[in-house]
């Protein structure tokens, strides 16, 4: 960010959003709708919504309705254009994921992309501080984005976990490949880049993750975890490790998948999930939890063969490319992962990678 910026944490240039004409007085089919994350390096455009719309006062993403027959990236362009008169190109939008939400009085599905501005569309953008329908123009970093989290929709809110999704997914070994549980703890804290975000599949009891997850998490606080289902609830049921909770989130196998995409009343609700899909079924399954709970990714294998499985041929890129489309998550591509594959993961639609040996140098 240049200097010419800097005051613009105190007060965020604004950005617009017009999304649906308010006509719907009855309950209806959900509205297909639209929204443009437009980020320009680590500052994201936003519209202050105007007072006498549906969620008025609230910040959001800009978009609107996806009209009859047209596709959501046409929605987009046409859309940004109307709102704030910048000409996007469809191939400047990334698929991130789609969500369902019911506010009661409105129900609506909501297209997500990403839509990296070039330093053409930023100049453009940071002159204008109103939308060419009236609405107020914020710019923001992600901290400011959080810290403003309650001021935007409900529908919005998990689009804030997907932006923070790191590019990588470090995925443990199995404790017993150590001599000791302090060893496997050494080997982690020293090994794992700042803010890295960790599977812990130490294949062992929950009272041994536990243990794992306190030692690592004293030394090194800047570490996201992911943890089993049962881990969590232990964590949760025993109030002298409710502190271990705080960033953590649940990995759910393919049966408790199956059983909670059933039974999602039976799932706490403060949990942040990620979902392994493997096939068609379960991407569906991972589709109708995320309805009703946040759904960080789907984590979808084995991508290409991996060392323990070298004979098995995995999915390969197109079959993950046609899963992460039927996803209404992100999709982490996990299986024979190296970080030189995140270029080309990415170009088949993947938010991140995941994996066990090859991404930790």
């Amino acid at each position: 960010m240049n200097q010419n910026n800097s005051n613009k944490a105190q007060n965020p240039p604004e950005f617009c959003t017009k999304q649906v004409a308010d006509t719907q007085s009855k309950k209806q089919s959900p509205l297909a709708i639209a929204v443009a994350v437009l980020r320009y390096q680590e500052w994201f455009l936003l519209a202050l919504r105007q007072q006498h719309r549906h969620q008025g006062g609230k910040f959001e993403f800009v978009g609107g309705k996806i009209c009859h027959g047209e596709s959501a990236k046409s929605a987009l362009v046409r859309e940004v254009q109307e709102e704030i008169g910048l000409s996007l190109k469809t191939d400047q939008m990334v698929f991130i994921g789609r969500i369902n939400h019911d506010y009661g009085d409105r129900a609506v599905i909501l297209h997500i992309y990403e839509a990296r501005l070039n330093k053409e569309n930023y100049h453009f953008l940071r002159q204008q501080h109103t939308g060419l329908e009236g609405q107020s123009l914020h710019w923001f970093d992600m901290p400011m984005l959080i810290k403003h989290k309650d001021s935007l929709p409900a529908a919005n809110a998990v689009i804030l976990d997907w932006l923070n999704l790191p590019d990588t997914l470090h995925v443990s070994h199995a404790l017993h490949q150590f001599v000791d549980t302090d060893a496997f703890v050494a080997y982690y804290v020293n090994r794992l880049p700042k803010d890295a975000l960790v599977y812990l599949r130490s294949q062992s009891d929950e009272n041994t993750d536990i243990d794992i997850l306190k030692k690592i998490k004293n030394i090194r606080k800047d570490i996201g975890w992911v943890v089993r289902y049962a881990v969590y609830q232990q964590l949760c049921d025993d109030s002298s490790l409710s502190e271990l909770t705080k960033g953590v989130m649940v990995k759910l196998t393919a049966d408790e998948l199956e059983y909670f995409a059933n039974n999602p009343e039976q799932m706490r609700d403060d949990v942040v999930l990620l979902l392994g899909v493997h096939d068609e079924q379960e991407a569906y399954r991972a589709n109708h939890l995320a309805k009703s709970r946040r759904v960080l990714a789907a984590l979808v294998s084995p991508v290409l063969p991996t060392d323990s499985h070298q004979k098995s041929e995995g999915l390969g890129w197109e079959r993950f490319a046609m899963l992460n489309e039927l996803c209404d998550v992100p999709c982490i591509a996990l299986g024979g992962m190296k970080i030189e594959h995140l270029p080309i993961a990415k170009s088949y639609g993947a938010r991140a990678i995941a994996g066990i040996r090859r991404l930790l140098t």
